[in-house]
């Protein structure tokens, strides 16, 4: 009943639940998601490839068989049945007839065992893309590179996406070209047996007129390639008009606008044409050519035959294998393409993995004695700032890059900078370690591609959440509600813990405005990211991420830049409420959340200048006409 009552609570929000398991234990391996780790792999493009290979060498093995089967069989299948009707021309209806169907039917039943292959292909071209790629996606995830130096951003995520792909499709392609080039010599030598002529044109030929065809394929290639990026240009001027439209109303360059918009409409025609050209001669040759070759090689074969050279059983073997030769030939021709571009894909997936860490363990001692994070104070040894654990402390200067650069340090953002532990080095402790225990919230909200509970909750988020949940977050927005108290420690019924952190760390962030704003509340999708959003909705679903992973340290820079003043002293307030007794270092000069802080450190000229709460600091003038500039400013 209960289930029954939750999937008709979200039909109402058309956000019907999809309940995805695990993949079933009793699939293949070559079926089964990835578990564990991601396995490492090097940045040498052969190598890559290689081991690409070898750790799916039984997979591979499998399907290289069962393709060598499948082509055999068809190679075979045009032998058998010419056997076949010379018997019957020859005895009709006799007894000598069943071996040659029961081959056939034989051949043709290994023909279908071979189809099989399909899902073993499958198999090869999901873990030869995703085994590089989550190895790629850790590499740039989990340690912060150098690589925004080297390579754009779009061309990193071509590299997780499209190279990724060419890398599992090479693994999918080999054994078709293996299995291709096994049936191909099979056809060679049962096409020279019955004519040693029309054998050698038939092999000459067929190679020659398909490399022909390729020839026409590259310059086809090159032409659809510039249109679609032509296309892109377009579509890019399409999506800043859409996007930026009030702002071209406002400064009236709605014309000028549309006259790009119909010049870069005409280079992509322009384009198109020139590619049209190539892809209808191409589809000229690639239907007279294969015809004209085919009516050669019948002719040829129908003159053997008037002159006794040829069975008529054999002419229809020998049309049967010219036809079927073109499925081999396509497919090691098909395999070379792709190997070509896998090639390509793995150099710049190389680049990516080669790219040195601007965090690493490099400096890590083995021996390290453990720590109790929560109890630690931190220091940034550039600015001699200390954070007391168990406080919340804000970093106050006149230039804001100077505290957000004292923050990033005490996050250990790079290794370039000694942040201590106590009296350890930050850099002696593995960097999962310190990332588990100290999180920092950047001054740009960024959120991801998702549900506000993924968004909130990461990877500890329910697939479903109860309705109760919905209704209770919105208790906690309505004046006067009745819902449960903020911070409530007992877990309400019907609610999993994971649930009640994503309520508590909502209400505290007081975004609890942001789940009706969002279709669907919790489970519905950030549309762009977030961009649907406000910027302090965005700023504020930031900071509830923060606080629902309830870090022993936390760094938020700015946290309420974005809000407005009554948002900002409830944020306050609530902040102080979550984390008291928590180290906490928050850059803001903001003095509605420094009203709220144990301690502010005033930086000037990048040191410590004066330390104390927010009402003894008051009568530092420095600190007083810092703080003085935010006095009556609100965020829209």
């Amino acid at each position: 009943m209960k289930e029954k009552r939750l999937i008709n609570h979200q039909s109402k929000n058309n956000q019907r639940p999809v309940r995805i398991g695990p993949t079933p234990k009793r699939w293949p391996a070559f079926l089964r998601e990835l578990d564990g780790p991601p396995v490492e792999f090097p940045s040498n493009p052969k190598a890559l490839i290689t081991q690409i290979f070898r750790r799916n060498w039984k997979t591979l093995l499998l399907s290289i068989s069962l393709s060598a089967l499948h082509f055999v069989a068809m190679a075979l299948l045009p032998w058998a049945i010419g056997g076949l009707l010379d018997e019957g021309l020859e005895t009709g209806l006799h007894p000598t007839v069943i071996p040659w169907v029961l081959t056939t039917l034989g051949i043709i039943a290994l023909a279908a065992l071979g189809s099989f292959n399909e899902p073993v292909q499958i198999g090869l071209w999901l873990h030869g893309t995703w085994e590089p790629v989550r190895w790629l996606l850790r590499k740039v995830s989990r340690r912060r590179t150098d690589i925004s130096q080297k390579m754009a951003s779009g061309d990193i995520v071509a590299s997780v996406t499209t190279d990724g792909d060419k890398l599992g499709a090479i693994a999918a392609f080999v054994p078709d070209a293996v299995g291709s080039a096994v049936a191909f010599v099979v056809v060679a030598v049962l096409m020279l047996q019955v004519s040693l002529p029309l054998g050698l044109f038939v092999l000459i030929g067929m190679p020659l007129l398909l490399f022909g065809i390729s020839r026409i394929i590259k310059p086809l290639q090159e032409k659809i390639a510039i249109q679609r990026e032509e296309q892109g240009n377009l579509t890019s001027l399409a999506s800043d008009a859409v996007v930026g439209l009030r702002v071209l109303r406002g400064v009236g360059g709605e014309d000028v606008y549309n006259e790009k918009y119909v010049a870069q409409s005409a280079v992509v025609q322009e384009a198109g044409i020139r590619a049209a050209k190539y892809r209808a001669l191409l589809n000229a040759i690639q239907t007279a050519g294969p015809a004209l070759f085919t009516a050669i090689v019948v002719g040829g074969g129908l003159y053997l035959a008037y002159t006794g050279a040829m069975s008529p059983g054999q002419l229809f073997a020998f049309y049967g294998y010219t036809v079927f030769l073109s499925m081999p030939i396509g497919a090691i021709s098909q395999t070379i393409q792709m190997g070509t571009r896998a090639w390509v894909g793995a150099k710049k997936i190389g680049r990516v993995i080669s790219a040195e860490p601007i965090v690493n363990d490099d400096g890590a001692v083995p021996d390290v004695p453990p720590r109790d994070w929560a109890a630690t104070a931190l220091t940034d040894a550039e600015s001699g700032v200390r954070i007391e654990s168990g406080k919340i402390t804000a970093l106050v200067a006149a230039s804001p890059l100077e505290t957000s650069g004292i923050g990033a340090r005490l996050a250990r953002v790079d290794d370039a900078n000694e942040t201590l532990a106590g009296d350890v080095d930050l850099r002696a402790y593995p960097v999962d370690e310190v990332r588990e225990h100290i999180v920092l919230s950047g001054s740009v909200a960024e959120l991801f591609t998702g549900s506000l509970r993924s968004g909130v909750l990461g990877p500890d988020a329910p697939d479903v959440a109860p309705r109760s949940v919905y209704e209770q977050v919105r208790d906690i927005q309505r004046p006067g509600g009745e819902g449960r108290a903020l911070f409530e420690k007992e877990v309400v019924e019907g609610v999993s813990a994971a649930d009640q952190r994503l309520m508590d760390a909502l209400a505290a962030a007081d975004a609890g405005d942001v789940v009706t704003s969002v279709e669907g509340g919790l489970e519905g999708q950030f549309a762009e990211g977030g961009r649907s959003l406000s910027g302090g909705q965005r700023q504020r679903v930031a900071l509830a991420r923060v606080l629902a992973a309830d870090p022993d340290i936390a760094v938020l820079i700015e946290p309420t830049s974005a809000v407005d003043s009554h948002t900002e002293s409830r944020i306050a307030g609530n902040l102080a409420r979550v984390r008291a007794g928590k180290t906490t270092v928050i850059v803001t000069a903001s003095p509605l959340v420094l009203d709220q802080c144990d301690e502010i450190v005033l930086v000037e000229g990048g040191r410590e200048v004066a330390r104390g709460s927010h009402r003894e600091m008051l009568d530092n003038p420095d600190y007083y006409n810092v703080v003085h500039r935010g006095v009556g400013e609100e965020a829209e």
